[in-house]
């Protein structure tokens, strides 16, 4: 379920609004925007994009591998408030929470989360495997998401200025590894792409795609899913949308891309803070889009990692 925190001024309120406009619920539901001048009209978006914060009601919690996944998220929350280019919003892509969303994990994570928008900058979630929705509700309560439109599985939209941020809900049961958009989801999602065909789309959701070949892996031979269920659906549904220029996933704990034959981009966000591999990357990425595409860098909490600051350029299709 997204959930999406304004800033806690009413100034940042409306330097909010000058950058995009908030859609929840509905299709047909038209945004209001304030006009915009030529130059901001032009200006490129840029966003932190986190995922996989795991944040435990003990902010002296440490993970297995020994990391302690409060301090973690202090330290990105600092970089993000230290940018020199505003931002116009922070993304959370799922499992925010550390296991099984405990009320006092959402009580934590808001606790984190406050600085960023006391200094103007909403923040957008979604819902991975290790949230709970009733407890993440009862923490945000003041922020509940309108109806949406498709029951059980609650989406949104951001308007950007060069692109519509769809976030969409992929938790299928807490605590359990894979995930499912579902067919009324899907179904919304189709519509939606259709009617807005106009305008580039970036999806956000925790689970990456995982699909399985009968002619490469016999029947009696499968892997268990741990992505999403119903990832074949969901991708022929992208092929049919060229619009749709890339999805944005965590759940994996790596960092990577790849596009695939037609042109759609596949963006597996790092983990923010729970580290399952050492050797890998943890932190957070800056995008940047513009009217073409859009430029993805790597702030890693170490900086020494050979991947950390090197831009990658996504082109749209």
């Amino acid at each position: 379920m997204p959930l999406h925190l304004p800033p806690t001024t009413a100034v940042s309120r409306r330097q909010f609004l000058r950058g995009s406009a908030f859609v929840a619920g509905a299709l047909c539901l038209k945004s209001t925007r304030l006009s915009l001048s030529a130059a901001e009209a032009d200006a490129p978006e840029r966003w932190a994009l986190l995922s996989d914060t795991h944040i435990a009601a003990d902010p002296a919690f440490v993970t297995r591998q020994g990391v302690n996944v409060t301090d973690h998220l202090k330290r990105v929350v600092a970089e993000v408030l230290a940018e020199k280019d505003r931002l116009d919003g922070v993304l959370i892509d799922g499992d925010c929470a550390f296991d099984d969303g405990q009320p006092g994990d959402y009580g934590q994570l808001a606790t984190l989360l406050a600085p960023l928008r006391e200094a103007g900058l909403p923040i957008h979630m979604t819902m991975g495997n290790h949230d709970d929705r009733v407890s993440f509700l009862a923490a945000f309560s003041d922020h509940r998401p309108d109806a949406p439109p498709v029951d059980g599985k609650h989406v949104s939209v951001v308007e950007g200025r060069h692109a519509n941020w769809i976030f969409l809900d992929s938790l299928r049961y807490v605590n359990k590894v894979e995930g499912e958009f579902g067919k009324a989801q899907l179904a919304w999602l189709d519509q939606y792409l259709a009617a807005h065909a106009a305008k580039p789309a970036l999806l956000i959701g925790h689970h990456y795609p995982q699909v399985f070949r009968e002619d490469v892996i016999p029947g009696d031979q499968k892997i268990k899913i741990s992505g999403l269920v119903d990832s074949d659906p969901f991708l022929k549904l992208l092929d049919r949308h060229a619009c749709a220029k890339a999805y944005i996933y965590g759940h994996s704990h790596d960092w990577k891309m790849a596009v695939d034959a037609k042109g759609a981009h596949q963006v597996n966000l790092p983990p923010t803070a729970y580290v399952f591999n050492n050797a890998r990357p943890n932190g957070w990425v800056r995008a940047t889009v513009g009217a073409g595409g859009m430029t993805l860098e790597l702030r890693a909490l170490d900086p020494a990692h050979p991947e950390h600051g090197k831009p990658a350029e996504l082109k749209w299709r």
